[in-house]
């Protein structure tokens, strides 16, 4: 499990010389053989898709919704597990639709999966991982339906079942128990309920990843895997750390948190590459502006540090779509910074020497929006956008209309690559917001979206 990279053929995004095409190059695609796996929108209008995944050309020119054909690959070898007991409990399809599809979503890189083919030697251990993998396989298929199959609603509730036993048990992993919590979650996007996501596994998950801080001093020097499974909680918190009421908050040792980080140092995790320090000092500014709409109280040392250390993080890569990535998020945390803590008129951006905070923001949100146009529409990177979209999205001005399109396209380009309903609703509150904006009402998102009631799981 401590060897990343595995070399399988799975369906790759284009290049990003590819993704860039000109309209002078469409004619060649248009004289390809016979589309056979084209979207669902081409075949009901009966012309022909050029097949490019995940969004069509014809479909990215419309800004439309590109519901394409899951392109399954064969297996590569013969599992050991083939004749295990767990065979019984196995759906051999859901499975392979995990492994060559859906696991995808959760990286930069498809070709550096740990959550795909190296996952295997976890679930002949964990009946709940595995019956997760597989819930959450049938709801893909699906686009995440309230209309979800049975067996989507089976598996989630024998994951549930299994869950429970094991979390509390001693022979299960805690790196496989840290992983079912997530995926647990990130099922929740079944569901009707708007403000249902997964608070309950989170805690969970907290207590698990308290544990293991606790007894792994050296956790991060020898363990790649403790490191990814610490990374990706440390995602899901950045994600989650404003919609958790802060009543209901369990205790979780920060200090723990901040060391095990800087043990992390610029490690590149699977998920999100080298950026740990950025997703901590963001998950820390979720939990402060959460707190300042739950009971308004000024904090000028703690918001000059948030700050501070936006301001410095160095997003520095020789990966141009990472480099904007990371822009674009450091971006994000300052723009829900200012916005919620506007009224307090404290801050040590020297930017605010010449502009109106009002200006700063709006010119922020301008450039988010242009590093996050940078990344191709065929790109993995799509996949971890949906918090920026709606940050930088919600401070577009009237003026700005063609951005707003833009913001609105890349939301559904979003939605047709990993199929998550919540990129569908982020869409419908940046129409609300928009229309709150011209009407004078500066809000930000996070306000407006805790006052319909919705907790919106994004990233």
């Amino acid at each position: 499990m401590s060897a990343f990279r595995v070399r399988f053929q799975p369906v790759k995004c284009m290049p990003e010389h590819e993704a860039r095409m000109t309209h002078q190059e469409l004619p060649d695609l248009r004289r390809r053989a016979r589309s056979k796996l084209g979207c669902r929108q081409c075949k009901t209008k009966r012309v022909k898709c050029d097949e490019t995944f995940p969004v069509c050309l014809r479909c990215r020119r419309q800004g439309l919704i590109c519901s394409s054909t899951p392109r399954l690959t064969p297996w590569q070898y013969e599992t050991y597990w083939v004749s295990s007991p767990m065979d019984t409990i196995i759906n051999r399809r859901l499975l392979q639709y995990w492994l060559e599809r859906v696991s995808q979503i959760l990286v930069l890189d498809p070709d550096d999966n740990p959550y795909s083919f190296p996952i295997l030697g976890y679930i002949t251990k964990s009946c709940a991982l595995m019956h997760i993998i597989q819930s959450i396989s049938a709801c893909h298929e699906q686009y995440f339906s309230a209309q979800a199959s049975v067996i989507a609603l089976e598996e989630r509730g024998k994951a549930l079942a299994s869950f429970r036993k094991e979390i509390d048990g001693p022979k299960t992993a805690p790196q496989a128990s840290l992983l079912t919590a997530m995926l647990l979650a990130l099922s929740h996007g079944t569901d009707d309920d708007m403000a249902d996501f997964g608070k309950q596994h989170l805690f969970a998950a907290r207590i698990l990843i308290n544990k293991l801080l606790q007894h792994s001093y050296h956790l991060f020097e020898h363990d790649d895997l403790s490191r990814l499974c610490f990374g990706t909680y440390l995602y899901w918190e950045m994600c989650t750390a404003f919609l958790v009421d802060p009543s209901e908050e369990p205790e979780f040792n920060i200090l723990n948190l901040s060391i095990a980080v800087q043990r992390m140092g610029r490690w590149h995790h699977p998920m999100y590459g080298y950026g740990t320090e950025l997703l901590f000092i963001l998950m820390n500014v979720g939990h402060h502006c959460r707190q300042v709409l739950h009971s308004p109280r000024c904090n000028s040392t703690r918001e000059t540090i948030l700050e501070q250390q936006l301001l410095g993080w160095d997003a520095c890569s020789a990966n141009s779509s990472l480099e904007h990535l990371y822009e674009a998020l450091r971006k994000h945390g300052l723009i829900f910074l200012y916005r919620t803590c506007r009224c307090n008129g404290y801050f040590s951006n020297p930017d605010l020497k010449s502009l109106s905070l009002e200006g700063l923001i709006h010119n922020y949100a301008v450039e988010t929006v242009h590093h996050l146009l940078e990344i191709p529409m065929t790109s993995n990177y799509l996949n971890f956008q949906s918090l920026p979209l709606l940050t930088a999205g919600s401070e577009l001005k009237r003026t700005d209309c063609c951005l707003r399109n833009q913001v609105l396209q890349r939301l559904r380009a979003v939605y047709s690559l990993n199929r998550l309903p919540v990129n569908l609703h982020v869409v419908q509150l940046l129409e609300e917001l928009w229309i709150l904006r011209d009407n004078g009402n500066s809000s930000s998102w996070l306000h407006h979206m805790l006052h319909k009631g919705w907790r919106l799981l994004l990233g």
